[in-house]
């Protein structure tokens, strides 16, 4: 492909862009991968009973997100990591 024929705005996009930094990127991209389907594999299982969690009882605990399946496993659960974490 020749870059001359494309729009001047293209050509300088295009020349921009580092090739070396593919096979990075690619390895970056992977492990990026692995983190995001183990975070949403631990949002699916409550903390406190290890049974399915249920969306209306996730909360934030001290900036990190907790998922729980009902509100007694919540209250329960939040008070002991509220007491460590302290």
């Amino acid at each position: 492909m020749n870059l001359l024929l494309l729009p001047k705005e293209l050509q300088v996009l295009i020349s921009e862009f580092n090739v070396e930094h593919r096979p990075i990127m690619r390895v970056l991209m992977r492990e990026l991968l692995v983190k995001y389907k183990e975070r949403t594999d631990n949002d699916k299982y409550c903390l406190g009973c290890g049974c399915l969690s249920d969306e209306r009882y996730s909360t934030y605990i001290l900036w990190c997100k907790y998922s729980f399946c009902g509100a007694l496993c919540r209250y329960d659960t939040e008070y002991q990591i509220r007491r460590i974490k302290e």
